[in-house]
């Protein structure tokens, strides 16, 4: 009996320190250096823990007690690049290639993994084959042809729904079936002759195998990435006025669905915030703030968001931009009172941003022989010394310093939240473009 107990007192702090092991490669390496792992919560990323990469591995080490659900691993969170998994406290261990990590996936271990990438596999490759015979019979007007195409149809119907039966089977008690199920197509029983009516019919059933109600759904981004994917795919049109009619329309239908899950439908608006800022369709953008986002409880909304939806609309292509003044020789100026060039460039930098050090000269050298451009650059800073040794050189420049920084009036109007930032204005100061770097805006103009 004492050698039983001794035994068990032993065995205890093992139980305790229970853990499950979170193993990657990245194949190609590509020199990255560590690895941040976070675990999805409606909609929300919540940080668990970090590692180091080691000629292309890395290891997390997972307490027993940590929550089941979606988790991802960035290998690059600057640029939102990062592989997702689901964890189902068991050992996961998979390869990837970090140029194209959604494709290049495969996991060694783990049988909610395993069995979830096997059938998108299969039943991805199987619908490709129906959508095809789909198109096919769309585009061959010889009846004798079709009458060829609808069993060949039938058919592969038939085994898409056996595919889909047998992963529902055989996922049983796991995370994945809560996504296989989800994921189920509607396929008409025969073929469409017209496209409208394939669109119409996919339409009307695009949500039939999703349970909103669904905890694990709602934690992943799933419920939001069909939400999306019905308004801003489902809904096109030939121009953009069409277009926005059938996507408010296509917004009101998806948000009823959620029946005032906050959590979800503050991701779901904010998705659409975010798409509609990167397409410049102030229209929409106007539509979900003020019809949606600004009806949350003021606990759901995002005011950086906010900031950066406003500053976007007043930078948003073809739009006016936002006049400014400064000094110049004790005689104050303003950017509407310049005239006389066909392209104006107000440039936002500060001379203690390492990147603005190296770009920004590379930038002048650039655009300084090319003629008919102004550039004013406005420097964000700290102290004053910095910004005259930096722009001495800058002579061609409109050159404007402005103490406040990131609190500038002429920073906050154009929504400036990283530097160098670049704006390009036309004649008459309606915005052209906004590069996203000095390669992109040099484009615009080695051909000119």
């Amino acid at each position: 009996m004492i050698k039983k107990l001794l035994f068990f007192l032993i065995l205890i702090p093992t139980l305790l320190q229970a853990q499950f092991t979170i193993k990657g490669s990245l194949k190609p390496n590509n020199n990255y250096t560590w690895i941040l792992l976070y675990k999805l919560e409606k909609g929300k990323q919540t940080f668990i823990d970090n590692a180091s990469v080691v000629n292309g591995e890395f290891q997390f080490k997972i307490d027993e007690k940590q929550p089941v659900g979606i988790y991802r691993a960035y290998y690059q969170i600057e640029n939102n690049l990062y592989v997702e998994f689901i964890y189902n406290k068991e050992n996961v261990d998979f390869t990837f290639n970090p140029n194209n990590p959604i494709d290049s996936i495969d996991f060694l271990t783990s049988d909610e993994n395993k069995i979830y990438q096997t059938y998108y596999k299969k039943i991805s490759a199987k619908q490709k084959q129906l959508d095809a015979l789909q198109v096919n019979y769309f585009k061959k007007k010889d009846s004798l042809i079709h009458i060829k195409i609808i069993p060949n149809y039938k058919s592969t119907r038939a085994e898409l729904q056996n595919l889909q039966s047998l992963f529902e089977k055989e996922s049983q008690g796991k995370l994945a079936q809560h996504f296989i199920k989800a994921s189920k197509q509607y396929n008409a029983q025969v073929p469409f002759k017209n496209p409208q009516d394939y669109i119409a019919t996919v339409k009307i059933h695009f949500f039939d195998a999703i349970d909103f109600n669904d905890k694990v759904l709602s934690n992943s981004t799933f419920i939001n990435d069909r939400l999306t994917d019905y308004v801003l795919y489902l809904n096109q049109a030939d121009n953009i006025a069409s277009k926005n009619i059938l996507q408010k329309k296509a917004i009101e239908e998806a948000s009823l669905l959620l029946n005032k899950d906050f959590d979800l439908l503050k991701n779901f608006e904010e998705s659409l915030l975010q798409n509609y800022i990167l397409e410049d369709n102030n229209e929409m953008v106007n539509f979900v703030m003020n019809n949606y986002y600004n009806n949350l409880p003021d606990s759901f909304q995002d005011a950086a968001l906010q900031y950066k939806i406003t500053a976007a609309i007043k930078t948003a292509i073809g739009t006016e931009a936002t006049d400014f003044s400064w000094e110049e020789n004790g005689v104050k100026k303003n950017l509407y009172s310049l005239i006389g060039f066909d392209y104006y460039i107000v440039v936002f930098f500060s001379a203690t941003c390492s990147h603005c050090q190296f770009e920004v000269p590379e930038f002048y050298n650039f655009i300084k022989d090319i003629e008919n451009i102004r550039v004013i650059a406005i420097g964000l800073e700290d102290e004053k010394e910095s910004w005259e040794k930096m722009t001495a050189k800058f002579i061609d420049f409109t050159n404007i310093l402005d103490l406040d920084k990131w609190d500038s009036p002429k920073a906050k109007n154009y929504g400036i939240t990283a530097i160098p930032s670049y704006f390009v204005l036309d004649t008459n100061k309606n915005i052209l473009a906004k590069p996203n770097d000095f390669e992109e805006l040099k484009a615009m103009f080695e051909t000119k």
